[in-house]
């Protein structure tokens, strides 16, 4: 495939790529710095994933390894959205947001500054190697290497502690992992963004051939009005159309395609070919819009009125929105009110009960309790479910109606529970009763439940 010299145009969609640009970089690169405490001896990154310790880190919230359904639900979320826009803008995201787009359109800003726009990058790779392309050429590359090394350095630091990580920089003392780690997505952002770019979109990423099943009639797309620009001037017609047969829509594709040929796969919907048309209907005195961003059932009038609001809330993008809310909904919930604490009980595998010197029937458990905030918690145990229950901890020798425990953050604790009831000559075999913990200090309560065996 023949190299693309994309011809650099101003107009209001570039200018929105512009302002998108720098909103990504902004997010992406300051959002590793933002801090957030979390107590002595617990990371204050607020957006951090601690691999070594085995939990991520969102502001206020930790998420641990079972705890992996919340990277599911974050991946629904992530393709309801994804089907929600393609629905109403195409490939929209492919155009503005997604990060292969987003470093090739830097490195084809990079390239243009060193090397000139389209003819003048043409003439300089067609001509022989002097000082002056070899300049040009290796601060172009070297700027490529620092764009991929700047990527690679944010892209790590949510991941290895973004202070810590510039310090073993500065020091020459990163870790291994980390270290090939920033090699790899180095070379990996700089042969793609430099070198491979369009064919990404074309060959390695499945969005574009799935696509189709997303969007319809209505769908808002980067589109030709054949009607008002066929046929093109110059192509022996006594009356031609709007089009002059001028190219521009072409030669500022970053894809290398022919927008009057249609809907294509390879289109992403970026609308520099809809700048680089008005462009061209200005200077010549014709209506904007030869190309633009349509539907197929909207009018130009309608798009600019309220009949619009009709064709986004449909019955496929209210579909995608209720589910979208609903699970994020779910998954707002689950975590701002997912406990703290993880109290987990075991009967005893040995004998089902147990007739103790007094009369009365004992069953045994093992409980573990982890907390896992980065606090001390102050703890009660209480069980429930018979008349007269009583439980002794091992290693305490004496029976009570509660137990009262302080556990460490982070830290795990085991005990073998010992729970008595008077033989009454109980009419059922068992009968469930239930662990009860309890946070003195938030009131959290944790419950689990088992069963009491008083006969075979």
């Amino acid at each position: 495939m023949a190299k693309i010299y994309p011809q650099t145009i101003k107009g209001k969609f570039r200018s929105i790529k512009d302002i998108t640009l720098v909103g990504l970089f902004l997010l992406y690169f300051l959002g590793s710095w933002i801090r957030w405490s979390r107590g002595e001896g617990n990371p204050d990154q607020a957006l951090l994933i601690d691999l070594p310790n085995r939990r991520a880190y969102l502001f206020g919230i930790e998420i641990w390894p079972d705890e992996i359904y919340y990277i599911t639900g974050a991946l629904i979320l992530a393709a309801l959205g994804l089907f929600f826009v393609t629905s109403l803008l195409g490939r929209v995201w492919c155009g503005y947001t997604c990060p292969h787009t987003v470093f090739t359109d830097i490195f084809l800003k990079i390239e243009t500054f060193f090397q000139g726009d389209r003819n003048k990058r043409i003439r300089l790779d067609s001509s022989s190697y002097d000082i002056d392309k070899l300049a040009r050429k290796v601060a172009t590359h070297i700027s490529w290497l620092g764009i991929g090394f700047l990527f690679a350095f944010g892209w790590v630091g949510y991941f290895y502690d973004i202070k810590k990580l510039l310090l073993d920089l500065i020091t020459l003392k990163v870790s291994g992992n980390a270290t090939i780690w920033l090699f790899s997505l180095t070379a990996s952002t700089y042969l793609f963004a430099g070198f491979v770019r369009q064919r990404v979109c074309m060959y390695m990423c499945p969005y574009g051939r799935f696509q189709s099943a997303m969007i319809d009639k209505e769908t808002v797309l980067v589109t030709y009005d054949s009607k008002r620009g066929e046929p093109r001037a110059g192509e022996g017609e006594q009356e031609s159309g709007d089009c002059i047969n001028c190219n521009k829509c072409v030669v500022v594709c970053p894809m290398g395609i022919d927008i009057r040929d249609g809907l294509q796969m390879e289109c992403i919907n970026c609308g520099l070919c809809v700048d680089a048309c008005n462009s061209v209907m200005e200077k010549i005195g014709k209506p904007l819009d030869l190309i633009g961003y349509k539907s197929s059932v909207i009018s130009n009038d309608q798009q600019k009125s309220k009949t619009i609001i009709k064709h986004i809330f449909r019955a496929k993008t209210i579909i995608f929105s209720l589910v979208f809310v609903i699970v994020a909904g779910i998954m707002l919930y689950s975590l701002t009110n997912k406990p703290t604490c993880i109290l987990s009980v075991s009967k005893d595998h040995g004998a089902l009960f147990t007739v103790i010197p007094d009369g009365s029937i004992r069953n045994t458990y093992d409980i573990k309790i982890f907390n896992k905030s980065s606090s001390i918690k102050d703890m009660e145990l209480i069980i429930e479910g018979m008349e007269n229950i009583k439980f002794m901890v091992q290693d305490i020798s004496e029976y009570v109606d509660k137990y009262n425990l302080q556990i460490k953050p982070n830290e795990e604790l085991e005990y073998r529970i010992f729970i008595k009831i008077p033989n009454d000559n109980y009419s059922f075999k068992q009968k469930d009763i239930k662990f009860i913990l309890k946070d003195l200090n938030t009131n959290e309560i944790i419950v689990k439940q088992n069963s009491f065996v008083v006969s075979r």
